[in-house]
């Protein structure tokens, strides 16, 4: 029997989906709802962490057009390669990545217990969203997946960045 497009691994995407949909939901409206924070200096963090975020958020859709041999005419998410160019090759799930990125910024600006509380809610759904990704990328790619996660660092920038760099320069 065949498993179904939004249920892989015994818990439903849907489910995921619509946590992560609300918690952020919730954390912009409480953006707009309260005060900026009183540091001035975390409120500036914040806006460098969004603008860092809408970047890890869309080059990766020009990266898996060009390189992941989707189809004309489909969504960018129809790839059917391995990606490990671009942002990939310093972690494996840049978008998710920028989401976390995203709550974190919110929370710079707002400093308010109720942002921490809902951002820490979506960044760790993101969290579990980004291991099932990787259980259905095994899944769909095989063992050359299983290959570049021991090679590329799921969402870690730094770890990433630092790979990449000794590989290139070695």
């Amino acid at each position: 029997m065949q498993e179904s497009a939004t249920r892989r691994g015994g818990v439903h995407w849907t489910v995921l989906y619509v946590l992560y949909s609300g918690a952020m939901i919730g954390l912009i409206c409480l953006l707009f709802l309260l005060r900026a924070g009183r540091s001035e200096l975390l409120r500036y963090v914040g806006w460098v962490l969004f603008a860092i975020s809408a970047v890890l958020g869309w080059l990766p859709i020009l990266t898996f057009r060009r390189h992941g041999h989707v189809a004309g005419g489909k969504s960018y998410m129809h790839t059917t390669a391995i990606v490990t160019s671009g942002l990939y090759a310093i972690v494996r799930h840049p978008q998710y990545l920028a989401s976390d990125f995203l709550a974190a910024a919110v929370m710079c600006i707002s400093q308010h217990w109720a942002v921490f509380l809902t951002g820490g809610i979506a960044i760790a759904i993101n969290h579990v969203t980004m291991t099932k990704a990787d259980r259905d990328l095994v899944g769909k790619f095989g063992q050359p997946y299983r290959e570049y996660m021991r090679r590329v660092p799921q969402w870690n920038l730094l770890i990433g960045f630092s790979r990449w760099w000794r590989q290139r320069t070695a």
